[in-house]
Order: C-alpha cells, then structure tokens, then sequence
C-alpha cells in the first residue's frame, strides 16, 4: 500500500519530527532520557505501527504496547509521560499524511493509521492501569487525614451520627 510504503520510507523523519515536539513538552523525569534513546523508542513505535499497518493487524502494537507499559510503569513513569511520546509521534504522522497523501485515499488511510495508533494508546492504557491496580501502594486512610486538629462538625450522614 502507498501509504505504508511513505511512512516506512519517511520514518526517520518523522521520528526526528516527534523528537523534536518532545523536547517542548517531555515534563520532567522524561526529560532526562537521552535524544538517542528518545530517537530508539521512537523508531521501534514507527517500526511496530508499520508492521502492523502491513500485516493488517493490531496484534504487533497490541503486544508492544503491553510491553512498554510493564517497562515504563516499573521504571517510574507515569502513564501521561509515556503517552505523550505516543502522541507526537501521532501528530506527526497525521501532519505527514494530510501534506503528502492523495486527498481522495486520506479517509481511509487517515482511519487505518488511527486505528492502529488508538489500538497502542487503548492498550497502553489498559496495561499500565492494570498494573498499577495490582501493585498498589500504601491507601490513604481519608478518615485520619480530613480529622486535621480543628474542630469539625460531623457529616449528618457519618457513622457517628447515624448511630
């Protein structure tokens, strides 16, 4: 396909496109990893979308996306630092397929591409959440910190005055 032949033939631009859209609005830890390593995850994301793309498939970024969200939440990263890579790096696709993609074929490349990326960002989501809600740490006891060392009335619907 036409498309996926563009976007495997221009990858290392438009990864150099997303860098460069990070380096505006990676928050802090993420600023810390290196432009090259920035560059490596970037291009094995634009690697997996186009494998995808050409296998038909969703598995390949289903997959990838699993494994990025055990990587990252193991790590420290929260989930909106990692998806804000995933998400210049799909800004910068669209900008390159609206510019360079026959108007007539962009709807239904422009719904394949989204497809993919939102099956990426879908499961990444679902991952790392899943992961987070198995390796909780400590709860807040919400009682203990709204008592404070100020008199409050209590609630008319707490234990306390329902009793």
């Amino acid at each position: 396909m036409v498309v996926i032949d563009a976007l495997e033939a221009r990858s290392h631009e438009l990864v150099e496109e997303a860098v460069r859209l990070l380096d505006h609005r990676l928050p802090p830890p993420y600023k810390q990893v290196d432009r090259e390593v920035l560059r490596r995850r970037l291009q094995q994301t634009m690697t997996t979308v186009t494998t995808a793309l050409t296998e038909r498939t969703p598995l390949p970024v289903i997959d990838y996306a699993r494994e990025v969200a055990r990587r990252c939440f193991h790590a420290g990263f929260l989930l909106e630092e990692v998806q804000t890579h995933f998400n210049a790096l799909e800004e910068t696709v669209w900008k390159f397929m609206v510019k360079e993609v026959d108007a007539a074929h962009l709807p239904d490349n422009l719904a394949m591409v989204a497809s993919i990326i939102g099956a990426i960002k879908d499961e990444l989501g679902r991952s790392y959440v899943d992961l987070a809600s198995r390796n909780r740490g400590h709860a807040i006891n919400t009682h203990k910190l709204f008592s404070g060392t100020q008199s409050v009335p209590e609630h008319p619907m707490s234990r306390k005055a329902a009793n």
